[in-house]
């Protein structure tokens, strides 16, 4: 007992510790705020303090040293462009001696709103404060953001660990930016382009970051609405490949150069086609078959994802009712939705539209959606999937274990089955953690009421292990690659001659 009152009293000794250091920080932050009109713009270590513009510039400028006044915007009272790359400067003399990473972004913000007239001037002013604001909330304290352009936003990322700490802010500034705002009496919605370029391996001074980085923003833009890409040696040649490619894509859709192979989904208690997938193949007439992870990325990126996908959910539809009524098993079809397609607008109207004019039943058509992409705006997922499911449908969640689902989350959306990702079947059964995620994950599905297909399954031992776990089915190339319709056919037929698995 008197051990008991000793941790509760050393641990009100810490609160007591912790509640004093922070008040003294609150006011030692204050008093240096007040300071500020006494201290020239030298003395000013980053951009993260929070200067009012009535402290920054007094009612006589004259008064005002003249770096203080060359270093920041005197409308907006805002540090500008000369401020930040004396601070970008000092970043990369500090990141050379210390063998450090930084980042450039710059971030191009462009309003879109109903009226065909621009915007008012005082309402962009207002507009571009909130911009700056959300922005400011979204980086860290040590992070600089200047307003470089009437539409561009400079960002210092200093002492970064990795390249990819720049690719996960750049995806945050880019959800932030793709919430409409509201201006006064106007819902302005935002398209946002943003460059990224890293020191040294990008860019070893300020004069080739800032080149470099406006060569990643032209590239960004490239690639379509709300998109960021990086800055890379040999830009030219992977541009020049890009754009070929896109021609190229655009060119297939034209001359229906896709089909549509399928892989099909073995149920491990009878050892049977439980359920098949269907997937995109590119027939270039010069190259051959070209795999969906060469097309599908820059298909997402210039929006041809969307007659793609609907063409792929038609032609799989329209197949499946064609095996039904020739008189095959009657067995679902799983297409994938890509993130796009699944938070387009009329998604639901699509699938509907495509039910309707194949004539198959909702029952026999499964829609498969990342974890990742459902989890990106899950409140908007809860609300397409509901109105998917009314459609008749299956859903299934693809990749399940590479994101961060909860379980409270899970068992609102109205699945059918978990597909396990394939990076844990490939551990099994021999690495502990991914058995015991494997595992764990077919034990949540069956508590939910859903079925489990492992992914990815390329050995005999792991098929003796998930169904040891009671896993309900398998699909890899072990058991059979995608297969074109032909092929496919003659798997149907030995159905009735004997057991495939």
């Amino acid at each position: 007992m008197k051990s008991l009152y000793f941790i509760a009293l050393i641990g009100l000794l810490v609160l007591s510790i912790g509640w004093f250091m922070r008040s003294f920080i609150r006011q030692y932050i204050e008093k240096l705020n007040k300071q500020l009109n006494e201290v020239s713009a030298k003395n000013i270590k980053s951009s993260s303090i929070d200067v009012k513009e009535e402290q920054m510039f007094p009612p006589s400028d004259s008064k005002m040293p003249l770096s203080w006044l060359t270093s920041y915007d005197k409308r907006r009272g805002t540090p500008n462009s000369i401020f930040f790359n004396e601070t970008l400067n000092k970043a990369i003399n500090r990141a050379k001696r210390r063998n450090k990473l930084l980042a450039l972004l710059l971030v191009d913000i462009h309003p879109t709103n109903a009226t065909p007239s621009p915007l008012a001037q005082p309402t962009n002013e207002l507009l571009f404060k909130e911009i700056e604001k959300k922005l400011t909330n979204t980086l860290r304290n040590e992070d600089v953001l200047v307003q470089s352009e009437d539409n561009v936003f400079s960002i210092l990322l200093d002492d970064i660990g990795k390249a990819k700490f720049a690719s996960a802010v750049a995806n945050k500034l880019l959800h932030v930016c793709s919430q409409p705002l509201q201006i006064e009496n106007n819902r302005i919605s935002l398209i946002t382009h943003i460059g990224v370029c890293i020191y040294p391996t990008e860019g070893g001074s300020l004069e080739d970051l800032r080149k470099n980085a406006d060569i990643a923003l032209s590239k960004a833009k490239n690639a379509g609405a709300n998109a960021f890409r990086f800055y890379t040696q040999g830009m030219d040649a992977e541009a020049s490949e890009y754009i070929h490619m896109e021609k190229s894509l655009r060119k297939a859709i034209t001359n229906n150069e896709f089909t549509l192979y399928y892989q099909p989904k073995f149920h491990l208690k009878t050892g049977q086609i439980a359920r098949l997938e269907a997937l995109t193949r590119w027939i270039h007439p010069e190259i051959g078959i070209i795999h969906p992870e060469k097309f599908l990325p820059i298909a997402e990126e210039t929006g041809l994802i969307h007659p793609m996908g609907e063409w792929a959910l038609r032609e799989a539809c329209r197949t499946t009712k064609q095996w039904q009524e020739a008189g095959y098993a009657h067995m679902p079809i799983a297409v994938n939705l890509s993130p796009q397609q699944f938070y387009h607008p009329e998604i639901v109207q699509i699938i509907a539209a495509v039910l309707n004019d194949t004539g198959l039943n909702p029952n026999y058509l499964e829609l498969e959606v990342t974890e990742t992409a459902i989890m990106d705006n899950a409140d908007k997922a809860t609300t397409i999937l509901a109105d998917i499911k009314a459609t008749g449908v299956q859903i299934s969640i693809d990749h399940f274990g590479t994101g961060y689902f909860s379980i409270s989350q899970l068992k609102q959306f109205p699945l059918t089955l978990l597909k396990i990702d394939q990076s844990f079947i490939k551990g099994i059964p021999n690495n502990p953690n991914d058995s015991a995620i494997t595992m764990a994950i077919i034990a949540l599905a069956h508590h939910l009421g859903l079925e489990v297909v492992a992914e990815g399954v390329e050995t005999a031992e792991q098929v003796q292990y998930l169904s040891a776990q009671n896993c309900d089915m398998v699909q890899g190339y072990f058991l059979s690659p995608p297969l074109p319709e032909k092929q496919i056919m003659q798997q149907f037929d030995k159905l009735s001659e004997r057991v495939l698995l």
